[in-house]
């Protein structure tokens, strides 16, 4: 009965040191090719992205590299959601003693009608604690968590990687560099992305994420931080949506009247039209991210 006993009392021990590990210290792990923490590491940066999947999967890389003398890096962990952004920025000041010369904030008008939520549990591992109180009370502002979503956020989310973490750090590290993807990803093609559904007609705005907008233009202000928003090419289905349209028209009144830098879609020469640019509606093809980032280079120029 007393080993049972104390073989339960270790299983617990355990489970609660990883606990206090994942919540306290994953912010410290060797995690290489992305995250904030290797951001911090490469130091001081002449540019420096916070977004979406969308800068994950459109940005390439190596070519920002060759323009920037290797003092780039791209962040794009914080599950579509402006509000998170502005936490990560937060994040980045309290923990990095590194100069950044100019910052690029997504500007995804559907990222406006995103709910406050762990959207994506790697965003865990990239908060220090104070982060992720962060996260939790902006989460909890908008009525967004249970007891449910507690156990979840502070227990289990992330919890897989920290227990694979040995097995599938070397196999990431590979998969991105400077935390943009590395694949050589195709397009399916013209018919596919032609006859791909999607619906976006139902997509609400989400006060929290237009207030998340004002938050990162205020943040950088006080900072003295020289930053610029970007709206990465749709498809043009996706970019010639109506109620696209309509959020991009909000995103834009929103930085206008708060007298924010932007470079919008259409500023860079890239054609929205090729379907050999992009695997789905907002997602570049590895050809496309090329196409792309060349142009966008000339523009960020201009901004720092």
């Amino acid at each position: 009965m007393k080993k049972a006993i104390a073989t339960v009392a270790a299983a617990v021990l355990i489970i609660l040191a990883a606990v206090v590990f994942k919540n306290v210290y994953s912010c410290e792990m060797p995690i290489k090719n992305r995250g904030i923490g290797d951001a911090i590491r490469t130091g001081d940066l002449d540019v420096l992205l916070i977004g979406s999947s969308t800068f994950r999967s459109n940005v390439d890389m190596p070519s920002m590299d060759d323009a920037f003398d290797g003092r780039v890096y791209d962040i794009s962990y914080g599950g579509n959601q402006l509000v998170a952004t502005a936490i990560q920025y937060d994040e980045i000041r309290r923990r990095s003693p590194h100069e950044y010369g100019l910052m690029v904030f997504e500007l995804g008008p559907m990222m406006l009608t995103q709910d406050v939520a762990l959207s994506d549990s790697r965003v865990i591992w990239d908060l220090s604690w104070e982060g992720k109180k962060e996260l939790w009370q902006s989460m909890a502002d908008a009525g967004n968590t249970t007891g449910a979503m507690m156990y979840e956020y502070f227990v289990t989310s992330g919890m897989d990687d920290l227990i694979t973490f040995p097995l599938t750090e070397p196999f990431y590290a590979t998969r991105y560099y400077k935390g943009a993807k590395t694949d050589e990803s195709v397009s399916p093609g013209k018919e596919v992305l032609e006859n791909e559904e999607f619906d976006i007609s139902k997509e609400a705005r989400v006060g929290a994420q237009y207030r998340g907008v004002v938050d990162i233009i205020q943040k950088c202000r006080d900072d003295g931080q020289a930053f610029v928003f970007v709206e990465s090419p749709c498809y043009y289905r996706l970019q010639e949506d109506p109620v696209y349209i309509r959020y991009r028209q909000d995103y834009i009144e929103l930085l206008e009247k708060n007298d924010a830098p932007y470079i919008l879609a259409e500023d860079v020469d890239f054609d929205s039209h090729d379907p050999e640019h992009f695997v789905d509606m907002n997602h570049m093809s590895a050809e496309g991210r090329r196409a792309y980032t060349a142009e966008l280079i000339k523009k960020l120029e201009d901004h720092r």
